[in-house]
């Protein structure tokens, strides 16, 4: 299965859709199941979506947000993904639980079992699973060029340390196997570096030579790449 392309006029565009999309989404899995779960991105790109959808009506009480992947920086650090969350979503609607990823422990290799632990209270799958896409389409921390990408490629284990030879700050990152057992998937893009990125990602090739293609190519019906110049 390939996933659907959707073309937005531009960035801001593309951020109150899915916004809107995504508070009917939740308000639907509240309503039937009595709460909701995401995993977000954080950087500039996400930035004008998270900054939307915490202007959106949602019983935030009810729903619980984790991060797709995040540098293994202390949570104050403008580098780090959990700061965005704060600045944009979270500072909107502080009643969502949000589990980070960084745990405080000296590396991400010390930290993968409290941060499997915690992600406990997300088991089942994301209502909604959102993220950015690389020049390399590499998608959370999973970097082709990345030693530990062949642990992460597979079995139950929701998080790994990464390190990646091309970027900097080792990481924590949802496995590819967590990313996938998603009810929605949102790959969320915009330029035209990147459009040429996804257009090479969408041909014939190994996945994890471009992991985008791992979603593109495994991910469910709900499966989207929205993309704005």
């Amino acid at each position: 299965m390939t996933a659907r392309l959707r073309v937005f006029r531009d960035a801001q565009d593309l951020a109150e859709t899915l916004a809107d999309e995504t508070a009917a989404l939740l308000n639907a899995a509240i309503a039937a199941r009595g709460r909701a779960t995401m995993a977000l991105p954080g950087g500039r790109t996400p930035s004008p979506f998270l900054t939307a959808l915490g202007r959106r009506t949602v019983d935030w009480g009810r729903v619980t947000a984790t991060l797709v992947d995040d540098r293994w920086l202390p949570p104050d650090s403008p580098e780090s993904n959990a700061a965005t969350l704060r600045a944009t979503l979270l500072a909107a609607a502080p009643a969502i639980r949000f589990i980070p990823l960084y745990t405080g422990a000296a590396t991400p290799e010390e930290g993968e079992a409290a941060c499997t632990e915690a992600l406990r209270a997300l088991d089942g799958p994301f209502d909604l699973m959102v993220t950015g896409m690389g020049e390399d389409g590499h998608v959370a921390s999973l970097f082709p060029d990345a030693p530990g990408l062949a642990a992460a490629w597979e079995g139950p284990a929701p998080c790994r340390a990464m390190r990646s030879p091309t970027a900097p700050h080792p990481r924590m990152t949802l496995t590819l196997p967590r990313l996938l057992d998603s009810r929605r998937i949102v790959v969320l893009i915009t330029g035209g570096a990147k459009r040429a990125v996804l257009e090479q990602a969408r041909a014939a090739g190994p996945e994890d030579a471009m992991p985008v293609r791992a979603l593109l190519r495994r991910g469910g019906a709900d499966t989207m790449v929205c993309w704005a110049p």
